[in-house]
């Protein structure tokens, strides 16, 4: 089904025509390059002229915000998803918490002792792993592929094994997805899927430059891959896990779900096989947990959550799902 008519059966969008339709057509296609290209290049630019690369990627990282957050509003993929229903105040809190507060304290002993790994690897090998002579963007796409394979696995663990689990469903109570779901994630589970990356480039002797690069290109491309914007990648999404495969991810149905899980980049999804993008019909408007039915939606209560996890698993109602399978730990309630 082509878009314009899925949009026009559902009424996701209203069908713009003129030169609405001819904007919405480039931001579709070209927002994302533009907007993470830019960031990099701003951050990197700011770095050659002296600032160092945690105050040089600082205001790259809050421009995006308010940009796609603007964006949202004119060239939304759906209408609906516009409006706060109660959660709005609970992603700010995320944001808060976990993406500033624990996010920094865990930082700086991770980075430590990372550090001492280093020295201890650069001590064994005659020096550092990593091509530090390289051209930065080399050094950045390398830093992604590399990274993204320990986000890879951290991610799908956290759907297969119930301990990991509790903490991750947090980030998949979200009633709608937009740009601000990509903070809505609980403490430990952020804890688990930042930090490691950040630790394995420290042991192979990344450089701050290359790290600080690493954290921009993942705020922007969280904040993208949960936009409610129109997005129309194309090729890039043989490349990066954007929206138009990361809406799946978000689906109640676990055969949809249970797939596309890198977080910047597809290319381990590739390889393992579970890259899904079907061309017959576009991402479910229904998305959500396919598990506990009596999940909270408070910001407290999300905190709290992996400790009542059975408690939450015993009030919830079950409710069957056509993709459920014995073996999901997501099915179990």
């Amino acid at each position: 089904m082509a878009h314009d008519d899925f949009r026009s059966v559902t009424g996701a969008t209203p069908i713009r025509h003129g030169w609405m339709h001819a904007f919405e057509t480039v931001i579709a296609h070209a927002a994302f390059p533009l907007i993470l290209g830019g960031a990099v290049l701003w951050a990197i630019s700011s770095m050659r002229a002296g600032a160092s690369p945690e105050i040089a990627i600082l205001a790259p990282m809050l421009s995006s915000y308010l940009v796609i957050a603007s964006l949202e509003r004119f060239f939304y993929w759906r209408e609906d998803w516009l409006h706060s229903t109660g959660d709005l105040h609970v992603d700010v809190g995320h944001l808060l918490v976990s993406g500033i507060f624990a996010n920094e304290a865990v930082k700086v002993p991770v980075t430590i002792g990372a550090t001492m790994a280093a020295v201890w690897v650069a001590e064994r090998t005659g020096g550092g792993l990593w091509p530090t002579d390289w051209n930065i963007w080399l050094q950045l796409s390398l830093a992604l592929v590399y990274g993204e394979i320990f986000l890879y696995w951290v991610h799908r663990l956290s759907h297969e094994i119930d301990f990991f689990w509790r903490f991750h469903a947090t980030h998949h109570s979200a009633p709608r997805l937009y740009f601000l779901n990509a903070a809505r994630f609980h403490p430990v589970d952020l804890l688990f899927s930042s930090l490691l990356p950040l630790a394995a480039l420290i042991v192979v002797g990344a450089d701050g430059r290359v790290i600080a690069l690493f954290g921009l290109v993942s705020a922007v491309h969280g904040l993208f891959q949960h936009a409610n914007l129109v997005l129309r990648l194309g090729p890039l999404n043989w490349i990066f896990s954007m929206a138009e495969l990361h809406r799946w991810h978000h689906s109640r149905r676990l055969e949809e779900s249970n797939t596309n899980y890198g977080q910047n980049l597809i290319i381990w999804d590739i390889v393992f096989g579970t890259r899904f993008l079907p061309s017959d019909r576009e991402p479910p408007d229904e998305i959500g947990l396919a598990g506990p039915t009596a999940f909270p939606m408070g910001y407290w209560a999300q905190l709290l959550s992996p400790l009542r996890w059975r408690a939450i698993c015993d009030a919830s109602t079950s409710e069957p799902s056509a993709s459920a399978s014995g073996g999901d730990r997501r099915a179990q309630t």
